[in-house]
């Protein structure tokens, strides 16, 4: 009798002891929802995404249930079977509704648990009311999407349902979009440059001959201020896709070897690992730029789209050299870093020119976006977290993306409520910060 009541007298205790890392005091009745209601209905800021136009769409022949598949989703697709030939004949018009589904429901079948999937799934739920894929449903699904692309589709979902105040889109298309809502980054293809071929399409793009190294520097300098004068937001760079994220701080002397190398060889592309000082050291030029006009620089770390890569090829740790030499130029590290959630907080801590942009990531691993926030608001300053990025081609994946994402920084906000580390207040200015001011006053938006 005695062990059971002392048994009974620690399990009170403990229930009355604070929760662990509790800060501040226990919050109001109903503060989930208010912190629910404010995520959901606030304006935000969307880092990342690379829209083509509605018309383009609507002309295409995926204006069907295969827009929602078309990009992430195809990744799964392909990985649980599908081949990339028989993947790319569901996106044009020559197969029926019909003959599409029939060929992709086997992979749909294997497939359809992942993040990707699921936000496809979302959108079609949320903004056609389909909520199944199946030979009962894509028709419908098709003819919804057809009559929505007939109307001005991107304002009501980018405006109207995703209250979108600033987007920032990855392509050269400035053609259609609000110009008081779009904005863009730009690249600078000087970093895989492998052979005379290439550098002939620098050279017509440049206008004049680059026959040295000064001329491709020269060349990279014409381009920026180009980019310049259009009016780019920031700076971005895909090379985790094809190299390493190591730059060394490779040496004129031997950047002009390798240009020269290229030059004189006119038959095939040289491999990577014997052209990496070329690509280094034009790296090195473009921070000096990215520098000199006060532009931040986005890059890719972590996982990378389709097959073929190297992860380890992505790690952000790997950057800390540059994040050294050039301390007052702003890196933003894309993608949550997944699966280097871990490294990405230690480099955010400790370098104040490091930020984290969490785009794409929660439609990788939900779980990991949730994990991994909870943990960032913990380590790392408010000020250098950007919350949402789409990554997306079309406007229904950036609003199923967005509904996830909302729902997992309520969750992880009212957590840290809960447990009081966090007062509401708190957490209502931190969902401010990462959804909208943080970006604003990165990228001087206005």
């Amino acid at each position: 009798m005695t062990k059971l009541l002392t048994f009974v007298s620690i399990l009170l205790t403990a229930n009355l002891l604070p929760a662990q890392g509790q800060v501040r005091e226990l919050p109001r009745k109903g503060f989930e929802q208010r912190i629910n209601t404010y995520i959901d209905t606030m304006k935000i800021v969307d880092t990342h995404e690379h829209l083509v136009s509605q018309k383009g769409i609507g002309r295409s022949g995926m204006c069907d249930f295969m827009l929602l598949l078309h990009q992430y989703s195809d990744d799964d697709i392909k990985s649980s079977g599908m081949s990339k030939p028989t993947f790319e004949t569901l996106l044009h018009d020559s197969l029926t509704i019909l003959q599409k589904w029939q060929i992709l429901k086997p992979y749909w079948e294997n497939s359809f648990n992942t993040g990707y999937n699921r936000a496809a799934l979302l959108a079609s739920d949320r903004l056609f009311g389909i909520k199944e894929l199946n030979e009962t449903t894509v028709t419908e699904l098709s003819a919804r999407i057809k009559k929505a692309y007939q109307t001005n589709w991107y304002k009501t979902v980018l405006k109207d349902k995703c209250r979108i105040e600033f987007l920032i889109n990855d392509d050269t298309d400035r053609s259609f979009g609000d110009p008081t809502v779009m904005r863009y980054t730009t690249r600078f293809e000087y970093f895989r440059i492998d052979s005379k071929r290439k550098i002939d399409q620098l050279s017509k793009q440049y206008g004049a001959p680059i026959l040295t190294l000064d001329d491709l520097v020269k060349s990279l300098n014409n381009d920026f201020d180009k980019a310049m004068k259009v009016g780019i937001t920031v700076i971005k760079s895909p090379a985790a896709y094809y190299r390493s994220l190591y730059y060394e701080d490779a040496s004129k002397e031997k950047a002009e070897e390798v240009f020269n190398q290229i030059l004189r060889n006119t038959e095939k592309e040289i491999p990577f690992d014997q052209i990496k000082p070329l690509s280094d050291y034009m790296m090195h030029q473009m921070l000096d730029l990215a520098r000199k006009y006060h532009k931040p620089v986005q890059i890719h770390t972590g996982l990378q789209a389709g097959d073929g890569n190297y992860i380890m090829n992505s790690n952000p740790a790997l950057l800390a050299n540059l994040f050294l030499k050039y301390r007052d130029v702003q890196f933003i590290l894309f993608h949550g870093g997944y699966p280097y959630g871990g490294e990405l907080a230690s480099l955010a801590k400790n370098f104040r020119n490091v930020y984290i942009d969490l785009c794409w990531v929660y439609i990788i691993s939900p779980t990991y976006s949730e994990r991994y926030l909870h943990e960032w608001l913990e380590t790392v300053p408010a000020n250098k977290i950007m919350a949402f990025g789409g990554d997306y081609e079309n406007v229904e994946n950036i609003y199923g993306h967005l509904l996830f994402a909302r729902q997992i920084i309520s969750k992880v906000l009212i957590a840290k409520v809960k447990d009081g580390y966090f007062s509401e207040k708190e957490a209502i200015r931190i969902a401010q910060m990462i959804l909208h001011d943080n970006a604003v006053n990165l990228f001087q938006l206005k």
